[in-house]
């Protein structure tokens, strides 16, 4: 890992506090994954500091262990009830300690606070994580998530607290170093990487895939293996006085001639979707065209700040015969099919999909496409498995909400398949066919050959060639021949039958047993678990103090820096992720900034726009806008009195027309207030269309549109500094550069 800082905040003092880097090492063995992540911090203030970074994990994996290393000490956290190991946290900064606290921020998002680092020194954090990984049909996908894509909503009213929101700095670069020992029979596989460029080495017992040098935290890393026959990988591994057992079976049902296939196509075009995402979206979507037939039946919704269905006019709202012309009128508008609707309402989208009509035996299948760029969805996902729908999911792009995703399938009874940028979406479409087009089926029993003393709870859906892994608790060594029983087929139930291998040490299984079980368990029970088995989750967190002696503590409060995310590769159209790399904007200061293409930012501006400005990849949430003058802007504006269709970000001011110095003005604001807002962009442009309004250029609106335009406001923290700088625009900037017979535009307040 390079020594040199690569992303580096500024504080208003100008001290740097930079994250160096990430790097991991992993162990593939059987369908059990194990990796290890260090973080590197250093603190080249001249304060003592405090760090906060939320970053991913994989949804269905579970965190193990945490280390913190200050100096020449390493110290081992300890998993306590979440209060407790908030109150420790505290106590040791009151206290002039230093201390680290790994809690959940999230589904698959956890946030680790890093305090009283002091001036000039260098801290070391290590988590570790393991995770069960499935077959599908006949390939192993698996997945090390790296950066969280900018999201869609409000996180902090499901949970997030405002600190632990993931915010992005379009300047900052993570380095990403990475390898994974692949061990035993999963050695001698295909392997490959279509996510990043690797090398592979070979070593005692397996090989070794490391990423080639020059990788950033800007994607997920994707490792997909193919070409073993064996897709079993049952355990059983001793778990204090008694043992744990996992049954993991790979289910071949013979079923019978397809029925007719009922589907519910709904694709994301939110602004999150442009350029490679919404690329993806369309070849899927016109592979699944390719698969219906006469005897289907098939709507097409898409879906941003509204939704829309396609269809002939005669068809709106109901399901129509997959007949060969429809078919291709379908085609003809997939292939038109932007990222052009704006924000993600996705909870709409579906509840507009259970709405749709259609025959009562082929309407319960919804196959969404989409990066699941929101923050929640959990009450629509009730709904919509309460109206009998399975919901399918196909997550596109280098950096998808993997945790939101896998929900969506999990809870309705369906599945989720991932697709990058450079992954065959033809694999991942009939994969999800041959899901839709089974019956549903469940695991009615299991037959063990002695009497579990618990079992984890059990799969929600079963489908053929999808790994199912089973696991329960034992007084004594289980032996044998175990059974499961498959219902839901025509014929009736089917019996599948597995050996379980003899007992031998697995040191995680256990830990991952007991993380299986918590979500069935009361809630005190089930922190009594994770605390007897050191596992984070919702009731606990890792907690670990470094005393110091009394010359080195920390004599004030520690100064909070929160991390940015990098920007995530192709999001937004930001640019194709092949290329990403490529250097096309440069900033007023000093180096190029990577990963932009030919559009202004979506998140916060440190730069210069480009002279090359091409047209808009998109259209604004409000449509078709040209802003020729400020009250053009705000009459088209009006159009949409709700406040979650205005723009909120600058690539859609930049979309209604708004002038370039005025998006460079607003992006220095921005990037000034960033520290202390939570939402710097969207907040910062609701108050220039709220000044706006209530300037000159706003009198010609109705009075119910100028109360919409004018409603965005900032909270006392930082209203005066922020609204004087903003009104400075909308009194002067914005006059001059929208247009020569806007002289002036006074603002009162």
């Amino acid at each position: 890992m390079s020594a040199e800082p690569i992303a580096v905040l500024k504080s208003k003092a100008g001290a740097a506090v930079p994250l160096q880097g990430v790097s991991a090492r992993g162990q593939l063995t059987g369908l059990l994954f194990e990796l290890t992540v260090e973080q590197v911090y250093e603190n080249e203030s001249t304060q003592n500091i405090e760090a906060v970074f939320t970053f991913p994990v994989p949804h269905r994996a579970v965190l193990l262990g945490l280390e913190l290393e200050i100096g020449d000490r390493a110290l081992q956290a300890v998993a306590v009830r979440r209060q407790a190991a908030r109150a420790n946290y505290e106590r040791a900064m009151d206290e002039g300690d230093s201390a680290a606290l790994l809690e959940q921020a999230g589904d698959g998002l956890y946030s680790l606070s890093l305090g009283n680092v002091m001036a000039g020194e260098r801290a070391l954090i290590r988590y570790r994580y393991a995770e069960l990984l499935h077959w599908h049909g006949e390939e192993l996908r698996l997945l090390v998530p790296t950066v969280i894509a900018p999201r869609y909503g409000d996180a902090t009213a499901h949970g997030v607290e405002p600190h632990q929101v993931p915010g992005v700095d379009l300047l900052a670069e993570y380095p990403f170093e990475l390898s994974i020992d692949v061990i035993g029979d999963l050695a001698g596989a295909i392997l490959r990487s279509p996510s990043h460029a690797v090398r592979v080495e070979a070593i005692e017992g397996g090989r070794r895939i490391s990423l080639d040098k020059g990788a950033f935290l800007d994607r997920d890393f994707v490792l997909c293996v193919a070409g073993v026959r064996d897709h079993s990988a049952s355990l059983v591994a001793p778990d204090g006085d008694g043992y744990v057992a996992l049954l993991s079976i790979d289910p071949r049902l013979a079923e019978p001639a397809a029925a007719p296939l009922g589907l519910k196509l709904v694709v994301d075009c939110s602004g999150s979707m442009g350029g490679t995402s919404i690329g993806c979206a369309r070849r899927a979507m016109l592979a699944i065209l390719d698969r219906l037939g006469p005897a289907d039946q098939v709507s097409v919704t898409r879906f941003g700040s509204t939704v829309e269905q396609l269809a002939p006019a005669s068809g709106a709202g109901s399901m129509r015969p997959a007949s060969a012309s429809t078919i291709e009128w379908l085609r003809h508008r997939v292939r038109d099919m932007d990222a052009d609707l704006g924000g993600t309402e996705l909870a709409g989208a579906l509840r507009a999909a259970t709405a749709i009509r259609g025959a009562e035996s082929a309407n319960r299948n919804i196959l969404l496409i989409t990066d699941a760029e929101v923050w929640a969805v959990e009450q629509v996902l009730a709904e919509v498995a309460q109206s009998g729908h399975r919901l399918f999911v196909v997550a596109v792009g280098a950096a998808p909400a993997e945790a939101l995703a896998r929900q969506m399938g999990e809870k309705t009874g369906g599945a989720c398949e991932f697709v990058g940028p450079n992954e065959d979406v033809e694999g991942a479409i009939v994969r999800m066919f041959r899901r839709m087009r089974e019956a549903p089926k469940r695991i009615a029993r299991v037959d063990w050959l002695a009497q579990p003393l618990w079992q984890a709870p059990l799969p929600a859906a079963v489908f053929s060639g999808d790994t199912l892994h089973i696991l329960a608790g034992f007084a004594h060594p289980p032996a044998g021949e175990t059974r499961v029983v498959i219902d839901g087929l025509d014929e009736g139930a089917v019996t599948l039958t597995a050996k379980l291998p003899e007992a031998s040490a697995h040191g995680d299984l256990p830990r991952v047993a007991a993380a299986r079980r918590l979500s069935s368990l009361p809630e005190d029970e089930a922190a009594r678990l994770a605390e007897q088995h050191q596992l984070v989750s919702e009731y606990t967190s890792f907690i670990v103090v470094q005393l110091r002696d009394a010359e080195g503590k920390a004599t004030a409060l520690p100064e909070l820096r929160a991390v940015p995310q990098m920007l995530a590769a192709g999001w937004g159209a930001s640019a194709d992720v092949a290329l990403f790399r490529s250097m096309v904007f440069k900033p007023s200061g000093a180096r190029p900034v990577p990963g932009m293409a030919d559009e202004p930012p979506t998140a916060i501006l440190n730069f210069e726009l480009s002279d090359e400005l091409s047209e808009p990849i998109f259209q604004s949430p409000v449509g078709d806008v040209v802003g020729s003058t400020p009250a053009q802007f705000l009459q088209s504006l009006a159009f949409s009195v709700s406040a979650s269709a205005l723009p909120a970000t600058l690539i859609e001011l930049h979309h209604c027309g708004v002038p370039r110095q005025v998006l460079e003005e607003l992006g220095e604001i921005i990037r000034d207030s960033a520290a202390g807002l939570v939402d710097a962009e969207r907040d910062i442009i609701g108050l220039y269309i709220g000044l706006l309004a209530r300037s000159p250029a706003g009198d010609g609106l109705d009075p119910a549109s100028r109360e919409a335009l004018c409603g965005p406001q900032l909270g006392d923290r930082q209203l005066r500094t922020v609204r004087a700088r903003v009104a400075a625009i909308v009194a002067s900037v914005s006059a001059s550069c929208w247009s020569t017979e806007q002289q002036s535009a006074g603002v009162s307040f």
